[in-house]
């Protein structure tokens, strides 16, 4: 009878199961985001080129004028009208640029929470497990590795700095309560406040390493294998644009 249930098990068609990897969906997201952001920054390029353009004209035509913007007004007068629309277009350029830096940091923080959820289901069980969704983001990585007893973050260094950066633009972004200020020049340069916004390319590409160095380290400490979809240049492959999301097993 035993022999024929073996039988039975190894005739019988596996059976199947999925997961979704939303951790690795957020975080490959939020390349995507973050390479179009440089890839828009060229349309700023562009626009600011065609204003540059523009003082350029309004300078020599003044000049010739010795200066007198009064005797000059039938020239200046057609420039003026097109700096008029040239201003509207640096803003408008900026548009793009700025969403997609926004978008890079929301997925960060929601990869990084998502990848710490899933990583505590696995390990911790009972109430510790309930009242781990009650901490912050960032409570969450560094008790993590203390409930299994293991060393932790290191607040004060790499990455964790860099880590706490994201997550306060994240909140910046998310619960934005309104900033303002003086703008002359707007032509050579955007707002302050978008700095502390983490609105530029440089602090997004800083988010999504924190995020991978974070996860990585976390591995390391709580001994397991670091997750395939981070290797470095997994999605730099010619044609390879990762969209599969889904992580398939055979149950036994």
């Amino acid at each position: 009878m035993k022999a024929i249930l073996e039988l039975d098990k190894l005739l019988s068609p596996p059976t199947w199961s999925t997961t979704l990897l939303i951790d690795a969906m957020y975080f490959h997201s939020a390349k995507v985001f973050c390479n179009v952001a440089k890839m828009s920054l060229k349309a700023v390029g562009k626009a600011r080129r065609a204003f540059a353009d523009l003082r350029n004209e309004e300078a020599e035509i003044l000049g010739r004028y010795d200066g007198d913007s009064w005797k000059a007004y039938d020239n200046l007068e057609p420039i003026y009208i097109q700096m008029d629309s040239a201003e509207y277009n640096i803003c408008a350029a900026y548009g793009p640029y700025l969403q997609n830096i926004a978008l890079t940091h929301i997925l960060c923080a929601t990869a990084s929470e998502a990848h710490i959820n899933l990583t505590a289901k696995r390990r911790l069980k009972g109430k510790f497990r309930d009242n781990f969704e009650k901490i912050s983001i960032e409570g969450k990585w560094l008790f993590l590795p203390k409930l299994l007893e293991k060393a932790t973050f290191d607040q004060g260094a790499e990455p964790f700095q860099s880590f706490g950066k994201l997550i306060r633009y994240r909140n910046e972004l998310v619960h934005y309560k309104g900033r303002k200020e003086s703008w002359a020049n707007f032509e050579k340069r955007m707002p302050k406040f978008l700095d502390k916004l983490g609105l530029s390319l440089r602090k997004a590409r800083r988010s999504i390493w924190a995020v991978r160095e974070m996860i990585l380290k976390l591995s390391k400490m709580i001994d397991e294998e670091p997750p395939y979809w981070l290797r470095e240049g997994y999605d730099e492959l010619p044609g390879n644009i990762v969209t599969n999301f889904f992580e398939i097993e055979v149950e036994k």
